[in-house]
């Protein structure tokens, strides 16, 4: 065996070591897309759960203050409870 031929095949290991770890970075780049995608939209449901309680306590706040009011408050009061829409999971 020549001394050349030692170091073609050490340059083709090494080529084709590349080429595999190329392949796996694109598939993990890949990955990663997805899985922020889903971040994502698991932080817009988690933004408009939290909003949809801060709806709701506000609600309860303005039927509470009016409690001990006059049964019309009250009618009011309870007229203007609503519910919150439930946040369904985004995938």
């Amino acid at each position: 065996m020549e001394k050349g031929s030692g170091y073609k095949v050490t340059i083709g290991i090494l080529v084709f070591v590349l080429f595999l770890l190329n392949f796996q970075l694109h598939d993990s780049r890949k990955d990663n897309a997805i899985l922020q995608d889903r971040l994502d939209e698991y932080q817009s449901a988690l933004s408009e759960a939290n909003d949809n309680i801060d709806s709701a306590n506000s609600t309860i706040e303005d039927a509470q203050s009016y409690a001990w009011s006059s049964y019309e408050d009250m009618g009011y009061a309870l007229e203007n409870l609503t519910t919150v829409d439930t946040v369904s999971e985004p995938y």
